[in-house]
Parts: C-alpha cells; sequence; structure tokens
C-alpha cells in the first residue's frame, strides 16, 4: 500500500517536483466551428470567433489546460471543464439564460446581444465591448 501511495505521489508531482498539469485535446478549427453549430447557437460564427479569439487560436494556457475555450471566470479564477465540448455545452446554458432576459430580441442583431450581455466586462453596452466586438469581427472564418 505505502508503495502504490508513494507511486501515486510520484506520477502527481512529475519528474521536476511540480504537479502535473492535465493538457485538453483541443479541436481544429473546422471542428470546433461543426461542434459549435451543432451545439445549437443561435449565432454559430460569432460563437465561433469567440472561442477562436479567447483561446489564442486554440493554443492558449486556459484552453489547453482547462478546456476553457471563452476564457470564462468565476469571481477571479478561470473556470475548468472536462473537456473544450463541456466548455461549448457551459456556453450554450448561458447563452439560453442571457438570451431569456434579452429585451431586444426585434433587433436581430447577435453583436448586440453580446454587447447587452456584457460578455467580457459583466457590464451591459460598456465601451470596451465595442471595441471587442470589433476585433471578434475581424476573426476569419474556418479554414480561411
Amino acid at each position: 500500500m505505502l508503495v502504490i501511495r508513494i507511486l501515486t505521489l510520484v506520477f502527481c508531482l512529475g519528474i521536476g517536483g511540480k504537479a502535473a498539469i492535465a493538457q485538453h485535446k483541443l479541436p481544429s478549427p473546422v471542428e470546433l466551428y461543426e461542434a459549435v453549430v451543432a451545439t445549437g447557437f443561435r449565432n454559430p460564427m460569432v460563437i465561433y470567433k469567440i472561442a477562436m479569439w479567447e483561446s489564442a487560436q486554440l493554443r492558449s494556457k486556459i484552453a489547453r489546460e482547462k478546456a476553457n475555450l471563452f476564457g470564462l471566470r468565476a469571481r477571479s479564477s478561470y473556470l475548468s471543464f472536462r473537456s473544450w465540448r463541456h466548455c461549448l455545452e457551459y456556453m450554450k446554458t448561458l447563452e439560453e439564460r442571457r438570451y431569456a432576459a434579452y429585451p431586444y430580441k426585434e433587433k436581430n442583431d447577435y453583436y448586440d446581444f453580446i454587447a447587452w450581455w456584457g460578455y467580457k466586462t459583466g457590464r451591459s453596452y460598456d465601451p470596451r465591448e465595442q471595441g471587442y466586438i470589433k476585433i471578434i469581427e475581424k476573426v476569419p472564418p474556418p479554414g480561411q
């Protein structure tokens, strides 16, 4: 039993003495877009672009270590997901919850919805979010 505990400790700490950090397998841009569409987001292209921007084109440390494609936080800590697909499902739940309260549905403007949502700062129509939206609009679609 003691040998198993020691081996477990060595495995968890790794050779360098630091805790091992899991690396999540992330999708290709095309796989991500297909999954976003399949998840049923109201505007899959915008959600795809947000994920690509927030995950630094699927290469960020937060995406790799926490499977968090959107930079989602709880207080000051980044949320951690079992997989990038679980992250998509969580984001879909957030979208549905926010959209239910969105008072300007007749506009049919998803970028307006994102700004109203306060996606980046938590403050509706924050001017910094308008700059964020301009950045998101420039992210190329999958395959480009």
